[in-house]
């Protein structure tokens, strides 16, 4: 009886480490990630692929879209200051932060795009 118990438990541990680790793998980003992140002021589409440390006096808007793959962080205030929005999905994104200053595109942690 105590073989089938060690059995089982050898069995279960490496069922779960597998999906453990397929969870994690999914949720990196590939090299191939080509998102970009639209942040509309007014009728200007401001675009964004990479970080911007300094927007000067900012962008005022309440609305942003990201497509296809990626994370970005945008923030209040230059060089990662004031209240921060996470975007880690694609689509549209209604946020409250008043002005945009700084964005930053970040490795999306797992379980996110």
């Amino acid at each position: 009886m105590r073989f089938s118990q060690f059995g089982t438990f050898f069995v279960f541990t490496s069922l779960i480490t597998n999906i453990v680790s397929d969870v994690f793998e999914a949720g990196l980003i590939s090299s191939e990630c080509s998102g970009m992140l639209h942040i509309y002021e007014d009728s200007e589409d401001h675009q964004f692929t990479t970080s911007v440390q300094s927007l000067g006096a900012g962008i005022r808007t309440r609305r942003v879209v990201m497509e296809g793959c990626g994370c970005y962080i945008l923030y209040q205030g230059p060089r990662r200051t004031g209240r921060a929005y996470f975007v880690t999905r694609p689509g549209q994104h209604v946020i409250n932060l008043g002005r945009i200053r700084s964005v930053y595109r970040q490795k999306c942690e797992p379980g996110n795009q």
